[in-house]
This record gives C-alpha cells, sequence and structure tokens, in this order.
C-alpha cells in the first residue's frame, strides 16, 4: 500500500515537472515582438523595438544608423570583426520628449544662444555659419554651426575640437515636430550632412506616427 502511494506521488511530482518543463520552453521559444509602442506627451509610436535605447519619465530615447536611419539599438551587427570607430562615427541618437511651451527649437539661436556668441565668425562645409560661445558663458568650451541668419533651419552645438580628448566630439541638434522635441546627438563628423540629419530623423518620427 505503501509502494502504491509513493508511486503515485512520483508520478504526479513528475508530470507536475513535466509541465513547468513545457511551459518554460513555450515561454522562451514565443517570437519576441519586433515592435514597440512608446507614448510621448500626446504621441503615440510605434517602431521597430530594435530602434529603442531607453525610456523614461516621458522621455524616448532612439538610436539609429546614419545615412539610412536604420535600427542601431540591438547590437546584432556587431562581430568580432566590426570597425567599431566607424560604427559610432554613423549613429544618431534621437531623443523625443513633449514639446517644451516655453521655447521653440528653432528660436534657440536668437533668444538664447546669441548673446553667449564671439561676435567672430567662420564659415564650415555644409552652408554653416560657425561661431564660438564666449568663456565665462553658461556653453563655454562650445561651438554653434548654425543655419543663416539665425539658425531656425538648423543649429547644432558642439563641443571645440580638443585632440587630448579620448571622447570623440559630438553635436546635438533639437527640432519641433508637432507636440514633440526631437534632440539629435550625433558625431561632428556628420555636421556637414545637417540636412539629411534633420530630414532622416523627422522622417523616422512621422513614419512612426502613422
Amino acid at each position: 500500500m505503501r509502494s502504491r502511494i509513493f508511486a503515485l506521488v512520483a508520478a504526479v511530482i513528475a508530470l507536475a515537472l513535466v509541465g513547468a518543463a513545457v511551459l518554460a520552453y513555450r515561454q522562451l521559444a514565443a517570437p519576441v515582438s519586433r515592435f514597440a509602442v512608446a507614448t510621448v506627451g500626446a504621441e503615440r509610436l510605434k517602431l521597430a523595438s530594435a530602434y529603442l535605447r531607453r525610456s523614461r519619465d516621458g522621455v524616448v530615447e532612439l538610436v539609429a544608423f546614419f545615412p539610412d536611419f536604420t535600427p542601431a539599438g540591438a547590437f546584432a551587427d556587431v562581430a568580432a570583426a566590426t570597425d567599431l570607430d566607424d560604427r559610432f562615427a554613423r549613429l544618431v541618437f534621437i531623443e523625443l520628449k513633449a514639446a517644451d511651451p516655453a521655447l521653440d527649437p528653432a528660436e534657440r539661436t536668437a533668444r538664447l544662444y546669441q548673446r553667449f556668441l564671439d561676435e567672430n565668425s567662420w564659415s564650415h562645409p555644409g552652408g554653416l555659419v560657425a561661431r564660438a560661445f564666449v568663456n565665462g558663458s553658461p556653453f563655454e568650451g562650445d561651438e554653434l554651426f548654425y543655419v543663416a541668419p539665425e539658425g531656425r533651419d538648423f543649429a547644432a552645438r558642439c563641443r571645440r575640437p580638443d585632440p587630448s580628448r579620448k571622447t570623440p566630439n559630438t553635436c546635438v541638434a533639437v527640432f519641433r515636430l508637432g507636440d514633440l522635441d526631437v534632440e539629435l546627438r550625433f558625431a561632428a563628423s556628420l555636421l556637414s550632412q545637417w540636412s539629411a540629419l534633420k530630414d532622416g530623423a523627422l522622417g523616422l518620427i512621422e513614419a512612426a506616427k502613422r
């Protein structure tokens, strides 16, 4: 009698283990969604999940490759032979947040930056005007590259080149798209291609809103 009870208990345990194993296998084998839905302010965006880098407090950050703006957040392209410096140089980080009602990005040069800029200017490839921020300003050590006369079409703040710095020189540009402010961070080497940067990023977001 006791042996039958032990056999029954053993059978129940075995069935439970098999059931748990099958459930775990199904969960592991279940396909991972290729798309993610992100809500930023009043906007609802549907994007390939491979674009997503992180999300926090109503701010979503994406990462894409320039110039075609394909997803770069999944590292699927990285292999032993990958040139990581070249990969980083092609990355564009895109931060999305609800539009700031206090300041339209198109007015930043005139309303925020202008009073901190040095009087001297120089030209930059891509038709941009370049000016340094004066020492002692909140943007000391940066330079501004913008489309004349007031940077409404494009303006990017970049770190001043420093050969001793180990980290790559990067730039930040911000655009308004409907109810969103779109901030781009990219390598300074892409600056002369500012029009393609702007069009590619805004095109990606517009497609995600449909």
